[in-house]
């Protein structure tokens, strides 16, 4: 077997495949002497989990055609297996394994191991572990929540630190408040926060109760010019008046009607089977979800009271704060990541609304808006953001999955997973970031694995005492 290293004659090998990490750790051998149980770790790379069922093949073959094959119907525990291999020659040996799960093989190549002819023939030298390793035993990775990556090359834009907040577009976003005093009638509507409305949909019945420059004292205007206009319809058809008439009553009638529609938002009150011609229908000026209410049924009004606010939440904006100095450079702005308080998730904006032109006094920040998308309603109107604005032409190196990365007493820092239970701490010079991976120009190769969920766990590790019995690399 290549083996990461040897244990007088034994060794540990941590190997991946597409689907599945393997690690094992083996005995010496001696010729016809059944072997110390085999451990063997199998972990889904799915979701970093150990393999629970399954059936597993080990395959040994050795000088003259010997042959050696152990079948293990089931894991001894979650994600171990156990094997204690007899084997009759001495000389190179290939091992290789097989699980049958799921309805799939994995064939799983292992490599070599040695069997000796006696146990006087071991050697005696041990390799020792490489200094600064970091053992996290597989039975901890599986009972919490763990990932790895793989350090890729990728070109990603420069980009400049940016804090801001999540808007509602110019038009995405209403306050609707009441132009009329009166009471909220119970037999009305009542929508609550978070239900979806409709543009010029009812959210209130308002019953007014001030007729001076009143909701209704305007809808009297309006009939009374109504009929006047009727009137001097039929006078002027009968030859009783000239047309000047007729033409001043039609536009009295529509100063009169425009002047209602004003304050009765474009409705006449008596749509949709109103019971009463002077109840006022407060409408919602947007399509949109009713974000926050403010006037229960029951309750007296007076006109100006903010009622209802409602938010168009498919598109919001984020509008990033640019500090002044970097001004200049937000013109060149490509795209944007961000995530706001409260959660880890990054979100990208690709599309810039507009780049301000006036710096702020009290901020020193030029503002720098950019639309994003938020069908799934994560993003609310207020939160608070942080990120980064993604400029020019994109730099390219070794990259890492920016969750990678943790900030200890002001270093960058990743973890570095080189063996199966052995990990190495790297101080990492971080460059530009895309919000998913960022460029490190120092620390970590190219292929290299990186722990992106439960580094923080492998950092407590490193501060205990424990034995690293797994110090190589992977092959």
């Amino acid at each position: 077997m290549a083996a990461d290293h040897s244990h007088a004659g034994g060794g540990v090998v941590t190997h991946w495949t597409e689907s599945l990490e393997l690690f094992v750790e083996y005995p010496p051998h001696v010729r016809g002497v059944a072997s110390e149980p085999w451990a063997i770790h199998l972990t889904w790379l799915a979701d970093w989990k150990p393999v629970r069922e399954g059936r597993l093949v080990l395959l040994l073959r050795g000088p003259g055609g010997a042959r050696e094959e152990i079948v293990l119907p089931a894991p001894a525990s979650p994600g171990i297996y156990s094997a204690s291999p007899t084997l009759s020659e001495t000389g190179t040996w290939r091992a290789d394994m097989t699980l049958t799960a799921g309805g799939a093989d994995h064939a799983i190549p292992v490599g070599q191991l040695r069997v000796f002819e006696s146990e006087d023939a071991l050697p005696h030298d041990v390799e020792q572990p490489l200094p600064g390793l970091i053992a996290l035993p597989k039975e901890e990775q599986w009972a919490m929540p763990f990932q790895v990556a793989v350090a890729e090359r990728r070109r990603i834009p420069n980009s400049i630190p940016v804090t801001g907040e999540v808007a509602a577009p110019a038009r995405g976003l209403a306050h609707v408040s009441t132009p009329v005093e009166g009471l909220v009638l119970v037999q009305g509507p009542s929508p609550a926060p978070g239900e979806v409305v409709q543009k010029g949909e009812t959210l209130a019945l308002i019953a007014p109760t001030s007729l001076d420059d009143s909701y209704a004292r305007m809808r009297a205007d309006v009939e009374e010019a109504g009929r006047e206009a009727n009137r001097m319809e039929r006078l002027f058809a009968a030859g009783a008046i000239a047309e000047s008439r007729l033409e001043g009553a039609r536009h009295d009638l529509a100063v009169a009607r425009a002047a209602f529609e004003v304050v009765a938002g474009g409705g006449s009150g008596e749509e949709d089977g109103g019971p009463e011609p002077y109840v006022y229908r407060l409408r919602s000026p947007i399509g949109g979800v009713i974000a926050e209410r403010h006037v229960a049924p029951g309750e007296h009004v007076a006109t100006g009271t903010h009622a209802f606010t409602v938010v168009r939440p498919d598109t919001l904006w984020f509008v990033a704060r640019v500090p002044a100095r970097y001004a200049e450079a937000a013109s060149d702005a490509r795209g944007a990541w961000f995530t706001v308080e409260g959660t880890t998730h990054t979100h990208a904006a690709d599309r810039v609304v507009s780049v301000g032109s006036i710096i702020d006094a009290g901020s020193r920040t030029l503002p720098v808006r950019f639309a994003v998308a938020n069908a799934g309603g994560e993003l609310k109107v207020g939160m608070l953001a942080e990120g980064h604005l993604l400029l020019g032409t994109p730099v390219e190196g070794v990259a890492v999955p920016t969750g990678a990365i943790l900030d200890e007493d002001g270093l960058p820092v990743v973890y570095a997973k080189v063996g199966g239970e052995a990990f190495q701490r790297r101080v990492v010079e971080t460059g530009p970031s895309d919000g998913t991976w960022t460029i490190v120009h120092s620390g970590v190769s190219d292929g290299e694995e990186v722990v992106v969920v439960g580094a923080y766990q492998v950092r407590l590790a490193s501060l205990g005492d424990v034995e690293v019995s797994d110090h190589g690399h992977p092959h």
